[in-house]
């Protein structure tokens, strides 16, 4: 038993898709080139979050250590 494809031949959007990216006139691997990547051109803050993030978590450590520490001073004689 053959195939769709054996008997008939390849799909109509296959071909069309073919076409379309061989078609000159649209941006080929030297044009695509020559653009910088997008996180380039669009730095994320993500960075600069994480960092944030972890300096007021270490700043809280060090208040609570310190807070602790302060308590057991002045509360325990």
């Amino acid at each position: 038993m053959m195939s769709r494809v054996e008997k008939f031949g390849s799909s109509r959007g296959r071909r069309q898709h073919e076409q379309a990216a061989v078609q000159p006139g649209i941006a080929t691997d030297t044009n695509a080139e020559a653009l910088p990547p997008r996180r380039k051109v669009h730095p994320s803050n993500s960075y600069k979050m994480t960092k944030w993030y972890y300096n007021v978590l270490f700043l809280l450590f060090v208040c609570l250590v310190a807070g602790l520490f302060w308590y057991g001073v002045r509360f325990t004689d």
